[in-house]
């Protein structure tokens, strides 16, 4: 993306503001999340092929960073991942994201999803609405922040894992 392509919108000289008064210099990092939070919304989910598909064409538009899935939700999106790795059609340019919640034994899975994989983002999630919360969870602000802690502390150790099985 040209981030000169349109004109600056004017904005007035407000001295004490300062976030506002930033401004981009360049495009941000497009990300397309078609095949995970567009594919959760379908009635009836893409299967691998149609997946693939998908991904193919966001390639071919120029994303550099795709959403690829939940690997650990279904074996559809753990199958899907591992075929983008095991036939080396992740573009050396392209990095890809997966969503996780920050629960050990899906980060675990998720990870196994991306063995061999050369750059990936995860990303990891925990829930924060009061409804959840309270009626889900059974749990205070404290002890959501606590799993939210812990969760990320799982992706940092099984990242040093994985960074080590790769090395070997």
């Amino acid at each position: 993306m040209n981030p000169n392509k349109y004109r600056r919108t004017p904005t007035p000289d407000l001295p004490n503001r300062q976030w506002p008064n930033n401004h981009l210099t360049h495009a941000p990092i497009w990300v397309s999340v078609d095949l995970r939070d567009g594919n959760q919304a379908l009635a009836n989910p893409m299967n691998v092929d149609q997946k693939l598909a998908l991904w193919n064409q966001l390639v071919a538009l120029g994303f550099k960073t795709i959403e690829i899935g939940f690997p650990s939700a279904s074996q559809v999106e753990f199958d899907f991942t591992r075929r983008l790795i095991e036939e080396n059609l992740i573009p050396d340019d392209v990095t890809v994201q997966v969503l996780v919640q920050a629960r050990e034994h899906l980060i675990e899975r998720t990870y196994e999803s991306l063995k061999g994989v050369k750059q990936a983002v995860i990303h990891v999630y925990n829930t924060t609405s009061v409804v959840q919360r309270e009626n889900v969870f059974e749990k205070s602000k404290d002890e959501i922040k606590a799993m939210a802690v812990q969760g990320a502390k799982w992706v940092q150790e099984y990242a040093v894992k994985a960074s080590e099985q790769n090395s070997e």
